[in-house]
């Protein structure tokens, strides 16, 4: 399991069986101040966390990796570090009693639903969300006069199991900013009212997303912490009508909107051509699609 907080994730990996045993620690240096990493956080020896996570997996008698992905705080490293191994554990104890949160389905007390216009110099945009959409699978319109753009707000749509629907007249005879940047915006900001105080759900979660050569890993946190962090390789100026430019800015803007903290992470695949910009862009969105529908699903032990 993947974890973020803000600027740093970390993975976990746990293993049970009669030859797993032994851990392996790879998240040194805690921070870049100095160069060298932080040697306490308070009064705690950073490079206690190893031996710590040494000593747990020898109790539990299991195999764990721990690994920085990404990272130049400590204490953030550290945190997410816990996080990450506390979500791993919690889904191997869930594989090992083969519990199903889709069985234990409990029904919120309000719909998780929102409705959001915006309204500009530039632009004039309606958007509905509804995170538990009947029938399941339902879509709804998404037109916003770029069609790039809505093909990846589809594909987050699909990929997350939402029904989004969004819709914009702007000044498209200029430049496709201010519809695209809009759109973003009015999206993220009805996702964080539909989630409301975000009580019951699972809130984090991780998911990769393909197309054809181009493989992307999203890590994301409902935290009220807006954050994103990409490495995309993007080298195009444009992806049909919209400026790759644009679509960073617009995975930007839904995040901060969306108050959620994001990491894209572009995946190696072993081929040896670079993802077009089209794809990596498609890739991105159902990764962040998927690690959405993760994050929003409720976790009837949550829920109360």
């Amino acid at each position: 399991f993947c974890a973020p907080l803000d600027e740093a994730f970390t993975e976990v990996q746990l293993g049970f069986g009669q030859d797993q045993g032994g851990a392996q620690v790879s998240l040194a240096p805690y921070g870049v101040y100095p160069k060298a990493g932080r040697k306490h956080i308070g009064s705690f020896r950073t490079a206690l966390t190893s031996d710590f996570f040494t000593h747990l997996s020898g109790a539990l008698g299991c195999r764990l990796v721990a690994r920085k992905v990404r990272g130049e705080n400590a204490h953030h490293i550290v945190e997410a570090t816990f996080k990450s191994f506390a979500r791993c554990l919690r889904k191997a104890m869930d594989d090992f009693c083969s519990f199903d949160a889709a069985a234990h389905s409990v029904v919120l007390e309000k719909p998780r639903s929102a409705q959001k216009k915006r309204a500009t110099k530039e632009t004039s945009i309606d958007v509905k969300l509804d995170l538990d959409p009947k029938p399941k699978g339902a879509q709804g319109n998404i037109s916003t006069g770029i069609a790039t753009l809505d093909a990846l707000f589809r594909d987050i749509e699909a990929a997350s199991g939402v029904c989004l629907q969004a819709m914009c007249s702007g000044d498209l005879w200029i430049d496709e900013h201010h519809s695209a940047e809009d759109v973003a915006i009015t999206v993220g900001k009805a996702l964080a009212e539909a989630l409301g105080d975000k009580g019951g759900v699972a809130r984090m979660g991780c998911a990769k997303g393909q197309c054809n050569n181009a493989e992307v890993l999203c890590v994301m946190d409902l935290s009220n912490r807006p954050c994103l962090c990409s490495d995309l390789r993007f080298d195009e100026e444009m992806v049909g009508d919209l400026s790759v430019e644009m679509i960073c800015h617009c995975f930007e803007s839904l995040v901060t909107s969306a108050l959620m903290t994001v990491h894209l992470v572009q995946e190696t695949t072993g081929s040896e051509k670079e993802p077009c910009a089209g794809d990596l862009a498609t890739a991105a969105a159902r990764a962040l699609g998927a690690a959405l529908g993760h994050c929003i699903a409720v976790d009837p032990r949550r829920a109360g």
